[in-house]
């Protein structure tokens, strides 16, 4: 029998040094890491990449709008209000476009201002002292509401004193996604967490035809900036809410489309970088969304 102490037993009866069973131990171990990676790869790549590659590239335009929401609500809903919000939006020209969610600046969809109408009233909601807050700054520069397009859940806010900014290009880059796709979603958090950007993960779940072509991803809230895996946008989440009369739900079930919640429906950056077109053509400033498509016809 051997005596060595740098020997180990193997099932053949045959002594291998201790030396090589490690060697042994270690190929294994790297060839699982090895697979491990391929699959991620197959994923469409690192994670952790992905997540700090799209932090460093698109977190400076990514933006966070402050104003002063006047609520007007008459007959039984109410009186005025005003409160103080911030929302996320998103830069898409260097020279101070914003990108937000109308609903989340106030925008009140057709069918919630017949429910007022209902009730005895009228609703209305008018941002105003609208600042946008770049990068570090938490003060803000001023700016304007160009446009709302109620039917897409879009607003366009517009600095007033352009300078030279660091955007996203909403330019279409990336095919229709499949079910199953990694997508990356990219916010920011409120005052008390200092803003700071956050990236979330999803999948794409189905794909829409009706009422227009749309994404299904998580529930992500409206106005957030979707981005493939390898950098290139995707879209922007959305509310949708259908006329009374294409309804299948009642509506208190549909006030929660109100809150920023929802089914994570995405808007295709090519609807966007189309309506943004018709938002700068026909720029309707504060007027409500819903009074805008009436006379100008600019949503479909």
């Amino acid at each position: 029998m051997c005596t060595q102490n740098d020997c180990s037993v193997v099932p053949c009866g045959r002594r291998r040094p201790r030396g090589a069973t490690v060697q042994i131990l270690l190929l294994a171990i790297l060839s699982v890491v090895a697979r491990s990676r391929i699959g991620v790869a197959a994923e469409g790549g690192d994670v952790a990449s992905d997540y700090e590659q799209l932090a460093t590239a698109k977190a400076d335009a990514l933006v966070t709008v402050k104003f002063v929401l006047k609520l007007k609500m008459g007959g039984m809903m109410g009186g005025d209000q005003e409160s103080n919000t911030e929302i996320t939006g998103i830069m898409i020209e260097p020279k101070g476009l914003v990108l937000c969610s109308n609903t989340q600046l106030g925008g009140i969809p057709p069918m919630f201002r017949r429910i007022a109408s209902r009730m005895g009233g009228d609703a209305s909601a008018t941002p105003t002292d609208i600042k946008v807050l770049v990068g570090d700054d938490s003060e803000g520069v001023e700016a304007k509401l160009l446009a709302r397009d109620t039917d897409l859940d879009l607003a366009w806010i517009q600095i007033k004193d352009p300078k030279t900014y660091k955007h996203v290009d909403i330019t279409p880059k990336t095919s229709k996604p499949k079910v199953g796709q990694r997508v990356l979603y990219l916010t920011r958090m409120g005052k008390f967490f200092d803003r700071v950007v956050t990236i979330d993960e999803g999948r794409i779940g189905g794909l829409t035809s009706k009422p227009r072509e749309l994404y299904v991803g998580g529930d992500s809230g409206s106005g957030v900036p979707v981005f493939m895996p390898n950098g290139d946008f995707l879209g922007v989440t959305i509310t949708q809410t259908p006329d009374e009369e294409d309804s299948d739900e009642g509506p208190m079930a549909m006030f929660g489309a109100l809150t920023g919640r929802g089914p994570g429906l995405i808007l295709p950056a090519s609807e966007i970088a189309k309506a943004t077109e018709r938002a700068k053509a026909n720029p309707s400033g504060a007027e409500e969304a819903g009074d805008a498509k009436a006379k100008k016809g600019t949503a479909k």
